[in-house]
């Protein structure tokens, strides 16, 4: 390998959760970083569903749904 090529390697870099606030070690290339969602919080791994933060398009889409049907008296 050359010299002063490759970065630093952390073998216990801190990582913390923003989610759920777990701080755990794993191996990176920085001291300290971030996730959104980890392995106690994803729901993939969990298998609960998590809570919707906002209105999203099927949100949008029913209140336009029951905005017609009153429209129209269906």
């Amino acid at each position: 390998m050359k010299k002063d090529v490759h970065p630093e390697f952390y073998p216990k870099a801190k990582t913390t959760c923003t989610t759920c606030g777990s701080v755990f070690a794993i191996p990176n290339t920085t001291k300290e970083q971030t996730v959104e969602t980890c392995r106690n919080c994803h729901p993939v791994y969990t298998g609960k569903q998590q809570k919707e933060r906002r209105g999203g398009r099927i949100e949008r889409f029913r209140k336009r749904s029951e905005a017609a049907k009153g429209i129209l008296g269906s």
